[in-house]
């Protein structure tokens, strides 16, 4: 999404975060200069979307707009040029924060990092912040604020209901993924061929190199074992910066509050099918995942510690190898090993009952967990509803949350107010 192109096609919607506001500036303000800095008569729809948001809050401008001026090469911004009851004259920037900031706002150090570390916060929730920057007369630019975007598309239909595509899984994770899957398979097969070489072919066996067939085994072995540790560290730096919410470390954070848990028992329940059709529904992981992949990553990080201390064996006086020896002081070597061992194990029964999940989740929630963890996401029917979906009303702060719902409850009174309105004009 470009704020220098028009966003006016059909199959898109426009969804407004919680708008931000900096120096003296309050989120209403930000509000009603965004929606004021539209065109007269534009069709684009984010322009639509701030000018309904700005009516909502009874925000909206009485300023004529006197000219317009649209974004080019030179200026991917727009600057509209709007005249108030008295004659004031205001002009508004409307673009790119970090362009607005660098061509046009020039603001001191502090705030320059205030505006970049809030634009890459936004970015990191899979917002495109809309910057608004304001001048008066001819005076010097101020950053006004931040409107958070959101642009949904690809919308579908299917027996003549629509349905909307929504990114879940994003590229790195879904890497992680298929890699995770492909070192898991030739880690379990050669480490079990180490703990039982009597699977050794015969011919293999009885010839005076036997020792070098092993000697292969273990190097694929250990080839398999760095690859699947390089692939941890890719997930934890994309667990730091995935632009997707439900890719990120809060998600990974199991039964939060009481609600969470609660829904994490009743998830177990249709798992189980006790009540196959009371589970909650939920758009990125649900409790109960979200505490079995946390669990396994623990159990990942247990894996690589003592295959590292057991292969440090071999060089235990290195300065890296070195580090993981302390275990095996602790536990003895053989005990390491046989932790090794049955971790494997833990692995293999975890395999199968992920795989039925996923299949379960597909066929009877109608959810696509497998066809996402491909493509990266997910069609949802129009009107659907989820328990972690929008995700600021379920993830972000307290304070974030009260805002989200005290303005669900105004538009919800508003709507009753204006039904209430229309009865009696309907009876007349």
């Amino acid at each position: 999404m470009k704020f220098d192109e028009p966003i006016a096609r059909a199959n898109v919607e426009i969804e407004l975060g919680a708008p931000v506001a900096f120096g003296d500036h309050d989120v209403e303000s930000v509000v009603r200069l965004a929606a004021a800095g539209a065109p007269p008569g534009s069709g684009d729809k984010l322009d639509r979307a701030l000018v309904a948001e700005a009516a909502r809050r009874g925000r909206l401008s009485s300023s004529t707009t006197a000219s317009y001026t649209e974004p080019g090469p030179d200026h991917p911004y727009s600057i509209t040029e709007v005249v108030d009851e008295d004659g004031q004259r205001t002009s508004i920037a409307r673009g790119d924060p970090r362009t607005l900031v660098e061509q046009l706002v020039h603001p001191s150090t502090t705030r320059h990092a205030r505006a970049i570390a809030t634009k890459a916060e936004l970015s990191a929730r899979a917002f495109r912040p809309l910057g608004v920057a304001v001048r008066t007369g001819d005076g010097d630019w101020d950053l006004v604020g931040y409107v958070p975007v959101r642009v949904w598309s690809q919308p579908g239909r299917r027996h003549g209901q629509s349905f909307d595509y929504h990114v879940v899984w994003d590229l790195w994770l879904r890497m992680c993924h298929w890699g995770w899957v492909a070192a898991i398979i030739v880690l379990t097969v050669t480490g079990y061929v180490i703990a039982n070489p009597g699977w050794i072919p015969t011919h293999e066996s009885q010839s005076p190199d036997v020792g070098f067939f092993m000697g292969y085994v273990r190097y694929v072995h250990l080839l398999a074992a760095v690859t699947l540790v390089a692939i941890l560290l890719v997930r934890v730096w994309n667990l730091s910066t995935s632009r997707i919410p439900y890719d990120r470390w809060s998600a990974l954070v199991p039964w939060r509050d009481r609600h969470q848990a609660k829904n994490g028992f009743r998830t177990l329940e249709a798992y189980l099918f006790i009540r196959p059709t009371s589970a909650p529904e939920y758009f990125g992981h649900n409790p109960l995942q979200q505490l079995t992949y946390t669990v396994m990553y623990g159990i990942f990080l247990l894996q690589v510690i003592t295959g590292f201390a057991l292969w440090g064996l071999y060089s235990s006086q290195g300065w890296f190898w070195g580090l993981f020896q302390g275990l095996n002081h602790l536990m003895g070597t053989q005990q390491v090993r046989l932790l090794h061992y049955v971790i494997m194990w833990i692995v293999i029964l975890f395999v199968p009952l992920h795989v039925y999940l996923s299949i379960r989740a597909d066929s009877v929630d109608r959810s696509g967990a497998i066809s996402s963890m491909v493509s990266g996401g997910r069609w949802v029917r129009r009107g659907a509803t989820f328990e972690d979906w929008p995700y600021e009303a379920t993830h972000g702060s307290k304070r974030k949350r009260a805002l989200m719902a005290a303005a669900a409850a105004e538009a919800e009174a508003e709507a009753a107010a204006a039904a209430a309105a229309d009865g009696p004009k309907a009876e007349a």
